[in-house]
């Protein structure tokens, strides 16, 4: 079939002079013309009809561009929109059997790149909050990071409160202001030099140039755009948010602490930057080597100083924000200790009132580590939030350094 991804100029012919009496339609309560496979796009392969694959999107990078379209995105969240404020109806009674499943594919697929919850309330309200399976079977399938989202998701999760703190760990875990930061961008930058090799200031210039507006800090943001990038002796904790990759990448705790020392240095080169980096990739290499929570304090404490003898319960009572590694990496560090699961550890960290999206990270990548996976739903939440050269970075990652590592489950 002669199309380009990203090619929605078909979707914009095929809906002219269509979409106002697919509107009535909906809004009238009953579906009784044809236009369901343009108007309702379901994902690529689902269908073997010309036009359930003319029509279908090329995946998520093409899902992300129909929303984003001044037009068509907008005529779609109008549609669901109108469907969802229809009372006394059922799925079946509006579309027809058929194409009632369509729909929920549709509302499956945009549930996978949208940040509100607008496509998630039709799947509750009209199929029972049951997504489409086979969609998802086919989107995971496209990309999906199977391992390695850890440190990402903690601080997509906490990059809202960082300056808006809670004291709670009910609060909500993404909403339509979640976003990555710079935490993120570094922590991408890291694995990719993992995966290729050469200079890490040169990966971490470039990626740091092309996502300028991820909220670096001052000193970080300077180093950044020198044309000679020096190490500024900082103890700042983002020498701890960016080094998760590195506690999985080698098959030693040596080989794991000189590589958390070199990611580190080149910008955080001041002891406490060094060790901050040092500790939380040496946690993460002991949580997925099977080490339990106790021998991970136990060697924490004894090889960095930190004290851990501590809980968040009694941090929380006096802590506030702080972005150095010393007053970061142990209370990260304890939030893991005092989890049950990984949600559980992302909530703990945000929970104490801090550098919510460092901290979030930090314990994330334990976290992740230690339990052996992330819940599924938090892992689409943050993934869909991620550039499309993130999450193939990350994938690439998992492939050569994590796919064949055991992951230890307590």
């Amino acid at each position: 079939m002669n199309r380009h991804i990203n090619n929605l100029q078909r979707f914009i012919e095929a809906q002219q002079g269509v979409y106002e009496r697919a509107l009535a339609e909906v809004r009238r309560g009953r579906k009784q013309s044809h236009w369901i496979w343009y108007i309702f796009p379901q994902l690529e392969g689902l269908g073997m009809s010309y036009n359930a694959q003319y029509y279908g999107i090329h995946g998520l990078d093409e899902a992300k561009a129909y929303l984003e379209h001044p037009v068509l995105g907008a005529r779609l969240r109008e549609i669901t929109l109108a469907f969802l404020h229809l009372s006394g109806k059922t799925a079946e009674e509006v579309f027809g059997g058929l194409d009632a499943m369509k729909v929920r594919s549709c509302m499956t697929l945009f549930c996978e790149v949208s940040t509100d919850d607008l496509f998630a309330m039709v799947i509750e309200k009209y199929y029972g909050n049951k997504l489409d399976e086979k969609t998802l079977e086919l989107v995971n399938k496209e990309l999906s990071i199977p391992v390695g989202l850890g440190a990402i998701a903690g601080d997509i999760i906490g990059s809202v409160y960082e300056f808006n703190p809670v004291k709670s760990v009910e609060f909500t875990l993404f909403g339509k202001e979640s976003h990555f930061t710079d935490d993120t961008v570094m922590t991408v930058a890291v694995a990719d030099w993992l995966l290729s090799g050469g200079s890490l200031v040169d990966r971490m210039q470039d990626y740091g140039r092309k996502y300028p507006y991820a909220g670096y800090g001052r000193g970080f943001r300077k180093w950044l755009n020198s044309d000679r990038p020096q190490p500024y002796h900082s103890w700042g904790n983002g020498s701890a948010m960016r080094v998760s990759a590195v506690g999985w990448a080698f098959d030693t705790l040596e080989d794991t602490l000189v590589a958390a020392q070199q990611s580190a240095e080149v910008t955080h080169n001041h002891p406490e930057g060094i060790k901050g980096a040092q500790a939380t990739a040496a946690c993460i290499y002991w949580a997925r080597t099977g080490c339990s929570k106790e021998e991970i304090k136990e060697y924490a404490e004894g090889m960095f100083g930190y004290d851990l003898h501590r809980t968040c319960d009694e941090i929380r009572l006096t802590y506030g924000f702080n972005e150095s590694c010393q007053g970061t990496v142990p209370e990260s560090i304890i939030a893991f200790l005092d989890s049950s699961d990984y949600e559980n550890a992302i909530r703990l960290a945000v929970s104490l009132g801090g550098d919510a999206d460092t901290m979030g990270a930090i314990t994330g990548g334990i976290a992740e580590a230690y339990y052996g996976e992330i819940p599924p739903s938090i892992r689409r939440e943050a993934q869909k939030r991620l550039p499309e050269e993130f999450v193939r970075v990350m994938i690439s990652f998992y492939e050569k350094f994590i796919k064949n590592k055991r992951v230890y489950i307590e």
